[in-house]
C-alpha cells in the first residue's frame, strides 16, 4: 500500500492535491471525472492497481499492486492547443531529469512517450486531451517490472538500477516536481528543453523501422526537429515525423 503519511511529510503540498485510491479502472479516466467537475491544474489521481489501465495506442499498461506507480496529472495549458502536442516529451523531460538528478540513472526519453534504462522500458506516458485540459498519465515501474510479451522490448525497474534506499513514495515526490516543472514552462522555455531533449533522446544514432502515415519507413534517427518531431534519415533524406508507432531497433 502507498504509505500517505509518509508522502505528506515528504511533499505536504503535493499530498493536499492527491486523489489516492486503492484501485481503478483507470486513473486518466477518473482525473478526466475531476477536471470535469471543475480541478485545478495540477491535481493529481494515484492508484495501486488499474484494472484498465492503457498506454498509447491502445495498449495495457500492465503492473501488479505495490510494484509500482500508476498516476495521472490534470493539467489546464496556457499554452495554445496547437502546441500541446509538446506535452508528452517535456514530461518526458521532467521524468528523465528527476530520476537522473536523484539517483543517477542513466534514463533517457525514448520518443514519443517512453522512459528507457539501460535499453529497457522504465516508464510510459500517455497524454489525453479535452476542450480546455489535458491529461498525463503515468506508469512507472519502481520495484519491479512485468514481462512485456515482447522480445524486441524488456521491461525495467528502478529498484533494479538504484542502490541506495528508495521509496515509492519519494520516487512519486520527485517526479511531480519533475513534470508539473517542465509542463508549466514549455510555452517559454520549449527551445531549451529541445536541447536537453536531444542530450537524452535513446533513439538518437540509433536506426529504426517505424510506422507512419500508413506506411512503413526504415532509417537514420538524427534527433528532433524545433517543434519535437523526430528527425529520421530515410535512404539518403531527411524526414520529421510528428507521430510515428511500432518504433524497432534495426
Amino acid at each position: 500500500m502507498f504509505d500517505l503519511r509518509q508522502f505528506a511529510g515528504l511533499s505536504p503540498d503535493w499530498y493536499l492535491r492527491l486523489h489516492y485510491y486503492d484501485e481503478l479502472d483507470s486513473t486518466n479516466d477518473e482525473a478526466r471525472k475531476l477536471a470535469e467537475s471543475g480541478a485545478k491544474h495540477g491535481s493529481v489521481v494515484l492508484c495501486d492497481h488499474q484494472l484498465a489501465g492503457r498506454g498509447r495506442r491502445g495498449a495495457q499498461w500492465l503492473c501488479e499492486p505495490g510494484d509500482g506507480l500508476l498516476f495521472s496529472m490534470l493539467l489546464r495549458p496556457t499554452l495554445p492547443k496547437a502546441k500541446w502536442g509538446r506535452l508528452a516529451l517535456v514530461a518526458g523531460l521532467g521524468i528523465v531529469e528527476a530520476l537522473n538528478q536523484k539517483w543517477a540513472v542513466g534514463a533517457q526519453v525514448k520518443w514519443p512517450n517512453d522512459i528507457y534504462i539501460g535499453g529497457s522500458k522504465c516508464a510510459g506516458i500517455l497524454v489525453e486531451t479535452q476542450e480546455d485540459f489535458a491529461i498525463v498519465g503515468i506508469g512507472v515501474n519502481v520495484t519491479g517490472a512485468p514481462a512485456s510479451g515482447d522480445d524486441r522490448m524488456d521491461a525495467v525497474a528502478l529498484a533494479d538500477n538504484i542502490s541506495a534506499s528508495m521509496s515509492r513514495e519519494r520516487v512519486l515526490a520527485e517526479l511531480l516536481d519533475g513534470v508539473f516543472g517542465q509542463v508549466n514552462v514549455c510555452h517559454e522555455e520549449f527551445e531549451s528543453q529541445l536541447s536537453r531533449l536531444q542530450k537524452s533522446c535513446y533513439l538518437s544514432g540509433k536506426r529504426i523501422r517505424f510506422t507512419a502515415h500508413g506506411d512503413e519507413f526504415a532509417g537514420l534517427v538524427q534527433g528532433f526537429d524545433s517543434d519535437g518531431g523526430l528527425r529520421v534519415e530515410v535512404d539518403g533524406e531527411l524526414m520529421s515525423f510528428s507521430q510515428a508507432s511500432e518504433i524497432s531497433l534495426v
